[in-house]
């Protein structure tokens, strides 16, 4: 009889990491409601150029909603959020947070190409006409984007001010309903 060991998985297998693996925090606090959000963050749009959020979204309220392309309810929620912002100025950005399949297809060279091509397909059999991204994120170290904002459920939805501070976030899915998208300054919610 042979008795199969555990086998431990490399950092960047796509396993949760441990507390130390990421400065220490497993739940960071994350961005809260008056906190700048960094328009630095790296994305990549559907033809895989290379920009910024705040190519996007700098001087324009925005609400951007990172996903998950691997978990259906993630991506459904995308349909919802589109059909609620349907005619509501506010600039509506996707970003997909995870990678695909990197391994199997090809190395680390193929982790933009291959999540491009899975955006691609999302957006289709979706039929979303959101702008759709691909944001980088390596769970593994203290820099990787969920770390470096603080989220760990997906989907999570920053609303953003023009101004570029965190007005509210959302986590998961929800019945969005009239007054999630306004934009009340972080001084006026203290009142």
């Amino acid at each position: 009889m042979t008795v199969a060991l555990p086998v431990h998985a490399a950092g960047d297998d796509g396993s949760f990491p441990a507390a130390e693996e990421v400065g220490g925090e497993v739940f960071p606090a994350g961005l809260q409601p008056g906190d700048e959000f960094p328009m630095d963050v790296q994305l990549f749009d559907l033809e895989g150029k290379e920009l910024t959020l705040g190519d996007i979204a700098s001087g324009k309220p925005t609400l951007l909603t990172f996903f998950i392309s691997a978990a259906p309810a993630s991506v459904a929620e995308l349909s919802n959020i589109e059909k609620f912002a349907a005619g509501k100025d506010i600039n509506i950005v996707f970003a997909n947070s995870d990678s695909v399949g990197t391994a199997l297809l090809g190395g680390p060279e193929a982790q933009i190409p291959e999540t491009v091509r899975t955006v691609n397909i999302i957006k289709a059999e979706e039929k979303l006409n959101t702008p759709m991204y691909v944001a980088p994120n390596n769970v593994f170290t203290p820099e990787g984007l969920s770390n470096r904002l603080g989220f760990r459920g997906l989907p999570t939805s920053y609303l953003i001010d023009a101004e570029g501070k965190v007005v509210r976030s959302f986590v998961g899915q929800r019945d969005w309903m009239d007054g999630d998208l306004e934009l009340i300054s972080a001084a006026q919610q203290g009142n």
